[in-house]
């Protein structure tokens, strides 16, 4: 893969945050996290977003992303769905290939 533009990445790492979050609508039994567990998990640091899109040098891109879970479902099979919709979702519609995806429970829905 060609080498990324710097001003480029900010561009891209919107587009694929976006992918991920439209992924997220696409999985029964989960919802964006918005951002309250993050302050109290000490990662507040971060943007206020539920995404976070890291592109390395390579082209390889990795996705930290915060849900929140309905209860009564099964956490390992929902998060396995979320990942493999948001991998298949990227590499479709972008050239990026997806090195992993990081998916984190921050709460449960009641």
């Amino acid at each position: 893969m060609e080498e990324i533009k710097p001003q480029a990445i900010s561009r891209y790492t919107s587009i694929i945050a976006a992918i991920a979050n439209e992924a997220i609508k696409k999985i029964p039994n989960v919802s964006k996290e918005d951002g309250v567990v993050k302050n109290r998990l000490g990662i507040s640091f971060l943007k206020n977003t539920n995404c976070h899109v890291y592109i390395d040098d390579s082209g390889l891109v990795s996705i930290d992303i915060c849900v929140n879970v309905d209860f009564g479902a099964s956490i390992p099979e929902v998060v396995c769905d979320l990942q493999d919709t948001i991998k298949n979702d990227v590499e479709s519609a972008t050239k990026f290939t997806v090195k992993r995806i990081n998916v984190n429970v921050a709460n449960v829905n009641i």
